[in-house]
């Protein structure tokens, strides 16, 4: 076991990890706030930053086992700190995902409310090209 390779690459995932609860705590902001042109960035440096994390798990595991790691008592406290983001992560990541899905179940309802308005309606276009909606006559007279 090369302590220095390992406590670098631990570093290095410490790092990592941060900067993703970091990106998550921000795309809650974006999502909160409606952004969606910035959400679009922050899920592109999302992305690179899981692509990272993994790549790094992987160096990881070419050295040694995480259970070795959280035995050897210079690394335990580290270990441990990065199990915690994980967490952290995978928490937030949830929430996010739950406004997302909250939205978007909005979003199919008032595409249905809409729908269901124009089939109600008719729409059509005047000698101009502009839109006229027109009430369709439900059959009662006044």
């Amino acid at each position: 076991m090369n302590v220095d390779n390992i406590n670098k690459l631990l570093n290095l995932q410490l790092t990592a990890l941060t900067k993703l609860q970091t990106l998550l705590i921000d795309e809650l902001s974006l999502l909160k706030n409606r952004d969606l042109s910035s959400l679009e960035a922050q899920t592109h440096e999302k992305e690179k930053s899981l692509t990272s994390i993994n790549q790094l798990d992987q160096a990881i595991s070419q050295h040694t086992t995480l259970k070795d790691l959280q035995k050897e008592p210079l690394f335990h406290n580290k270990v441990g700190q990065i199990i915690e983001l994980f967490k952290n992560c995978k928490e937030q990541n949830e929430i996010n995902g739950q406004i997302i899905n909250n939205s978007q179940i909005s979003i199919n309802r008032f595409k249905n409310m809409l729908q269901k308005s124009i089939t109600n309606n008719s729409m059509t276009y005047d000698d101009k090209g502009k839109t006229n909606i027109n009430v369709r006559s439900i059959g009662i007279k006044a």
